[in-house]
């Protein structure tokens, strides 16, 4: 690198040098820029992207955290001073939890494996929780992981059960969608209650959170639809997408993780509008609205996913594993 590229310029940095400089290809310079507004750089008076000091400072301390494990959208906006903080803090010991999960329509191996870079250790696992009751009895362990798309009358007390026979002292129940008073009974009975995501690092962040924390996430409530054509079947089930979350491992573009749990979304909300047509019969018709709604966009985000699939030899790579 010469002299005039890497010496503070009062003008400011070309887009080439400001990637050098921090690792961020110019490509993802781009992306970062329009999707996340990680910087503001000047325009000289000839359209060319002028970037300052403190822009090389926070964009490479954005890569060094995106390159630990960071998604970039959950740090895009933070000040520069809490992104340096954040790479500079030491990590402050934590309690240990030994937990029970039952589920698995959040990619439960992927979930495990996640876990074990975090202070939670996976003591027993199964996907079906209805048979956790008697699977987990005298595990000994501290806090249960209920996975489940939508949230019933009986989830209340089916996590009970489990919580119950292995003893343990907190329960987590992650969901996609559920009815307000489920969400509330559950907390009632000191159950953390919280909306789940595809991304396994998330998840594991979010149950350690959940663990060492007093505190609840708020319920988010969907917003309605219409649509009046049947939509065709789902095309991928939840094994497929898994491996299509695992090998869509672009730092830089989240825009596969993205479409991929819009799809797990979208599926969890049609299962939840047919079961809200069967305890509903008044509005049966406005569930079932909902349910083709949901079930036609569902369709439409697999079409791109299966473009996508074929753009970046996901399938070629399932069958190679």
């Amino acid at each position: 690198m010469t002299q005039n590229d890497s010496s503070p310029k009062s003008e400011g940095y070309r887009s080439g040098t400001a990637a050098r400089l921090t690792g961020v290809p110019v490509e993802t310079l781009r992306v970062w820029e329009r999707r996340y507004k990680v910087v503001g750089p000047r325009v000289s008076p000839r359209g060319q992207r002028l970037y300052s000091n403190e822009d090389i400072q926070r964009l490479t301390l954005i890569k060094q955290l995106v390159d630990g494990g960071y998604p970039i959208g959950s740090i895009a906006h933070l000040p520069t001073a809490g992104l340096q903080s954040m790479r500079s803090a030491p990590e402050k010991p934590t309690k240990t939890y030994h937990v029970g999960i039952a589920g698995a329509f959040v990619a439960s191996p992927n979930v495990i494996e996640a876990l074990k870079h975090s202070a939670l250790r996976v003591t027993c696992h199964t996907m079906i929780p209805a048979e956790a009751a008697t699977l987990f009895k005298d595990a000994h362990i501290e806090a249960v992981i209920v996975e489940l798309p939508t949230l019933t009358d009986d989830t209340p007390n089916v996590v009970s059960r489990i919580q119950q026979a292995c003893d343990a002292s907190q329960a987590i129940v992650l969901y996609r969608f559920a009815p307000g008073k489920v969400v509330r009974r559950l907390r009632q009975n000191g159950i953390k209650v919280a909306r789940a995501t595809s991304d396994p690092h998330e998840v594991a962040a979010l149950c350690q959170t959940l663990l060492h924390s007093n505190s609840q996430p708020s319920p988010v409530i969907s917003s309605n639809l219409s649509s009046n054509d049947t939509p065709p079947a789902p095309r991928f089930n939840a094994e497929t997408l898994s491996q299509f979350l695992a090998a869509s491992n672009n730092p830089y573009c989240e825009c596969p993780r993205h479409l991929i749990e819009l799809i797990l979304s979208l599926n969890s909300f049609e299962q939840y509008s047919a079961e809200c047509v069967n305890r509903s019969p008044q509005d049966a018709a406005l569930h079932r609205d909902l349910q083709r709604t949901a079930g036609q966009a569902r369709s439409l985000l697999e079409n791109a996913l299966d473009r996508l699939a074929d753009v970046e030899g996901w399938r070629r790579e399932s069958a190679a594993a």
